[in-house]
């Protein structure tokens, strides 16, 4: 699975451990693997982005520091064809239409409210890094399956059928195997057996989940909350 790195750069000490920990809270209920790194200034993340020391897929920019500005970085990047995602964050909003043209997914305001970090980080993850198929082995061949194509998958006799739009399919993979395969916030256990996509999911009863064909699904008592609560959650994301 992709691991979603983030850059936070922002001079204020106390922002920033906000920004950090809104963030890590946020990919964490969506079940994205994520890792976080922060910057106290843009010189000190141009540094490491120069030596090519690490990679990042969001940039979270204070656009007010000392020194050089997160619109600076960002013209920078763009310069030579940077085309990581980034997010501005300032405090004055006479800055919010400076660095449209580097085409940041959004602006923020201090103090940062987190349900529009959240949306800004939902688009940026949907748009640019939400993986799209999975590739499996079979007999010694690789097959790329379309998530979006999966409606569920089944365990049998150590084995798993991938039930699809386009057919069933299966593969010598334990459930365990495939639940750490698949992503985990939109594929979610219903029971022993069933490893549901919630893509396709039309409504949750007390027995059964029914997707969208009108197909029941068995759900299991010890998985009905937990499924439940992800099903609402990927919904209203």
């Amino acid at each position: 699975m992709h691991t979603y790195h983030l850059a936070v750069c922002e001079d204020n000490g106390v922002i920033r451990e906000e920004i950090c920990q809104l963030c890590d809270e946020i990919l964490t209920e969506d079940k994205i693997i994520h890792e976080i790194t922060d910057f106290s200034s843009a010189a000190e993340l141009q540094k490491v982005l120069d030596e090519g020391k690490e990679f990042f897929d969001l940039l979270l920019l204070d656009i007010q520091m000392e020194g050089m500005t997160g619109i600076e970085l960002a013209w920078k990047l763009r310069e030579r064809e940077d085309r990581v995602s980034i997010i501005f964050i300032t405090g004055y909003e006479e800055y919010l239409k400076d660095g449209y043209q580097v085409q940041p997914i959004d602006y923020l305001m201090k103090p940062i409210d987190r349900k529009r970090l959240t949306q800004a980080i939902h688009t940026d993850w949907k748009l640019n890094h939400s993986p799209k198929t999975v590739v499996l082995q079979k007999r010694g061949r690789a097959v790329r399956i379309s998530l979006s194509s999966i409606l569920y998958v089944e365990g049998a006799n150590h084995s798993v059928v991938f039930h699809r739009t386009d057919g069933d399919e299966s593969f010598s993979f334990s459930m365990i195997e495939i639940e750490k395969i698949l992503p985990m916030g939109q594929f979610v256990r219903s029971h022993n057996s069933f490893l549901v996509n919630l893509e396709h999911v039309k409504e949750i009863r007390r027995n059964y989940v029914y997707l969208d064909d009108g197909k029941p699904i068995p759900i299991g008592r010890k998985y009905y909350r937990e499924f439940q609560e992800a099903f609402i959650h990927y919904m209203n994301r």
